[in-house]
């Protein structure tokens, strides 16, 4: 049996499913790779017509930047955005896993077929214990992690969240901010979708009026320069402010200021959908980190299949072991009858979105996830 048979036996059941994917990986011969760098293409998604998976292959690049097998940089380039990996370790981890090694490739290959985006397939690779099937959490053993070349700025250390943010409820408008302040709803988020300047002001001023002297935590999703100028205009008026963070997406974090929030006293929390998304983010040092999709969602839509349990256990003991405080919540088709499951990963904390705004009830809705939530 060869490793990638020996890990899908492990783990296959648990993170994923045999999707053949490993497959389609192969190496690009060229007279012009330099020496010690090593090409090959994996497929880009598990599409079922394999012409297709051919034709969106994501090509990786490896090379040996010391020429001394001490550090190693993989570049991952497909539709997720062109990815920078960087591994430094003392020899034999990294000898043993360097560049196209047999059993580095096997490992890539296995997490190809457990359905791991070609990226995070890369990246996790390389934290691996050489020949060894533990899946590995220690976030030391992972490469340095960077998009389009560009690290993130880390402006200062962000105001932290309490670690138990208690019921997490996201809502797309102030009108559920305003019926959801009254029942004690612990933590909620604004994710107004709009392009139109007017209504988002209008929104995010609802918000912060409803919110404001109660000890709800209010964090707007995306539209942070409109979130800091009202802040700041609270903070001046009223001497308080009912805005107590940003949310960001992966995709905002290029556009937004992220020093400007840092500046303002907002906290910030930062959505993540696998491997390479919290090792790019946790240098930023955020207030929190929501990692997700969990189960199915119909509330967005999605680029990444759903995590599950497994891969979020796996991504929380990660994390856990060198940020032992920072609040994690996991996010994305959590409602009553799967929030105890999900809290059993060791995440901490849930956010919820249908199981409240499509509820029947909603103060029982909301007193029955309380209860989950802690």
């Amino acid at each position: 049996m060869d490793f990638r048979q020996a890990l899908l036996e492990r783990h296959g059941a648990s993170f994923g499913r045999d999707t053949g994917r490993g497959d389609a990986v192969w190496q690009i011969a060229s007279v012009n790779v330099p020496a010690g760098e090593v090409r090959f293409r994996l497929p880009a998604t598990s599409q079922d017509d394999k012409a297709a998976v051919l034709r969106e292959a994501v090509l990786v690049t490896t090379l040996d930047a010391t020429h001394s097998l001490q550090r190693i940089v993989d570049h991952v380039d497909g539709p997720f955005g062109a990815w920078r990996f960087v591994t430094a370790a003392e020899p034999p981890f990294v000898a043993q896993q360097a560049l196209l090694s047999d059993t580095w490739l096997h490992t890539v290959r296995a997490l190809l077929d457990m359905d791991f985006e070609p990226h995070d397939a890369v990246c996790l690779a390389r934290a691996w214990n050489a020949g060894d099937t533990t899946w590995p959490t220690r976030l030391s053993r992972f490469p340095a992690v960077t998009l389009h070349s560009a690290p993130l700025p880390v402006p200062g250390a962000f105001l932290p969240c309490p670690e138990h943010l208690g019921l997490y409820v996201v809502v797309p408008d102030a009108a559920w901010i305003e019926r959801l302040v009254p029942l004690g709803v612990p933590t909620l988020q604004l994710r107004f979708k709009s392009d139109d300047p007017a209504q988002v002001a209008a929104q995010i001023a609802r918000a912060e009026e409803a919110v404001r002297g109660s000890q709800c935590r209010l964090f707007i999703n995306d539209h942070w320069q409109e979130a800091i100028r009202q802040h700041r205009t609270a903070l001046d008026t009223h001497g308080v402010s009912g805005i107590y963070g940003i949310h960001l997406g992966q995709e905002d974090l290029a556009d937004a200021d992220i020093s400007a929030i840092c500046a303002a006293r907002l906290r910030l929390g930062v959505s993540t959908h696998g491997f390479a998304e919290m090792l790019r983010v946790l240098p930023l040092q955020p207030s929190y980190l929501a990692l997700g999709a969990v189960f199915p969602t119909t509330t967005k839509t999605l680029k990444t299949a759903p995590q599950g349990l497994a891969r979020l256990q796996a991504y929380v003991e990660m994390v856990r072991s060198a940020y032992p405080e920072l609040p994690l919540v996991a996010i994305g088709g959590i409602d009553v009858g799967n929030a105890e499951e999900v809290l059993r990963t060791g995440v901490g904390n849930v956010a919820v979105v249908r199981a409240v705004t499509e509820a029947g009830d909603l103060s029982a809705a909301v007193r029955r996830l309380r209860t989950l939530a802690g």
